[in-house]
């Protein structure tokens, strides 16, 4: 039990600090439109909201403020008490929601807010809240979209894969002997041919190396295996390259159904002179 009191303390105070930065306020300034809202409240006040579950001189923990503070607390931020305390992830019981039926995180359904709001499209969002919802809409709803969403994901795959590529030299490595593997590579470039006009090439003779059927086997595996990498690579840039293609083609599907002439309206402002 005291563990739990413990972490909801903790919570408490990362969150209720994060929100503070997050407003851009100071204990004094965050005080002054505290008071102005609800009438009460201290710098001390302050600093021991700030430090809950921490230990004073007395050898107390600084315990929670009064639920009516803390209702306070939460309004004042917009975020709920539960959230306050760690007892939900949500900022809000209604986010909650929000977030179950889209089934969105909470970061993905605050951007489309932000977009319907206005509030993350300019200095003078708010004023065409309406238009941009409209916006979203028409995107949301255009055919192409789903399609879209499927093509970014496949996109976001290829460019994984691409950067995060499985070595098939590493894996042919791991089937050798040590000091076969060692050897091998040293003389993967090394030749024993004879041909009418250049006679015998013996590169394993001139380095004093002895071609074993081992060495030899490991040897192949190993050029075979770069063989692979190579082929692999080329294929891997070329998929990110076609998917890539696929994403900005969609893309210019779904513009052309945004902007149909029944959409528009609700998407602009209308001219006056």
């Amino acid at each position: 039990m005291s563990n739990i009191k413990d972490d909801r303390a903790k919570c408490w105070c990362s969150r209720l600090s994060k929100l503070m930065k997050e407003g851009n306020y100071t204990q004094k300034t965050f005080l002054k439109e505290y008071k102005e809202k609800y009438g009460g409240g201290t710098q001390a006040n302050i600093s021991r909201w700030l430090r809950v579950g921490n230990k004073i001189e007395n050898g107390k923990t600084i315990g929670f403020p009064s639920y009516e503070t803390m209702l306070n607390l939460a309004d004042f931020f917009g975020v709920s008490v539960g959230y306050l305390t760690g007892e939900t992830d949500y900022e809000s019981f209604e986010m909650e929601k929000a977030c179950e039926f889209l089934g969105l995180e909470e970061d993905g359904v605050k951007a489309i807010k932000g977009i319907t709001s206005g509030e993350n499209v300019g200095h003078f969002g708010k004023y065409m809240a309406n238009e941009y919802k409209s916006v979203l809409r028409y995107i949301l709803t255009a055919s192409s979209f789903p399609d879209f969403i499927k093509e970014a994901r496949e996109y976001a795959e290829n460019v994984y894969r691409n950067q995060h590529p499985i070595s098939y030299m590493d894996r042919a490595a791991t089937k050798i002997k040590k000091d076969v593997l060692e050897l091998a590579y040293q003389c993967m470039d090394y030749q024993y041919i004879s041909d009418d006009e250049y006679g015998v090439i013996d590169d394993f003779k001139e380095n004093h190396v002895e071609p074993t059927e081992e060495l030899l086997e490991a040897i192949k595996v190993l050029n075979a295996a770069m063989d692979d990498d190579y082929c692999e690579e080329q294929d891997r840039e070329q998929k990110v390259k076609l998917s890539e293609y696929e994403l900005q083609k969609i893309y210019f599907e779904i513009i052309k159904d945004i902007v149909k002439e029944a959409h528009l309206p609700e998407m602009t402002i209308p001219m006056t002179i």
